[in-house]
């Protein structure tokens, strides 16, 4: 008899435990909001450039400009396609190293190659973008870097023959203007 209720008490115990506590989730508890379009097309451009880069390459944002798009896209050669720079951080062993990497579609089968690659300086991105500087006509690239304390440095640079030319850097605080 003794054994019957062991065995009757060892099959409700298992019962109790595999069943769970038996609160089922609220519909608010399942309830994710919608995906844009634009974000699933954003995620899938994040994924094809991080290909292109190094291993264990980390995409950064920069601080202003942009609206959290890692990736900025602008018409440095004039063609009509534009070019992407995207720019990230690259650890080896205990340092750290902050690139900006241009990249170009190709006409035939519109996939991405990165063209030229430039180091950064500083402890962050603070700004991205293809203004034309010298109203020619023609975008130029101007790089911000957060120089912590001391304010952000500006990198302008220009293509030419697909390889970026530094035009100029200077120093400038808070909020960049560029006109």
């Amino acid at each position: 008899m003794l054994n019957k209720h062991i065995k009757g008490g060892i099959l409700l115990f298992a019962l109790v435990l595999l069943g769970g506590c038996g609160i089922p989730t609220t519909p608010a508890d399942t309830i994710k909001p919608p995906v844009s379009e634009a974000s699933i097309q954003r995620d899938q451009m994040n994924r094809e450039f991080m290909k292109l880069l190094p291993n264990k390459a980390q995409l950064i944002v920069p601080m202003q400009g942009n609206e959290g798009d890692n990736i900025t896209f602008g018409d440095m050669d004039g063609d009509g396609i534009n070019e992407a720079v995207v720019v990230y951080e690259e650890k080896k062993g205990t340092g750290r190293t902050l690139k900006a990497a241009l990249f170009k579609q190709n006409n035939a089968n519109a996939q991405w190659k990165k063209i030229f690659e430039v180091k950064g300086f500083g402890y962050g991105l603070d700004f991205v973008g293809f203004p034309d500087l010298n109203h020619d006509g023609m975008s130029e690239l101007a790089l911000g870097w957060s120089l912590g304390a001391a304010g952000n440095g500006l990198d302008i640079y220009e293509l030419s023959k697909d390889k970026l030319e530094l035009l100029s850097k200077k120093e400038y605080q808070d909020t960049l203007e560029l006109e």
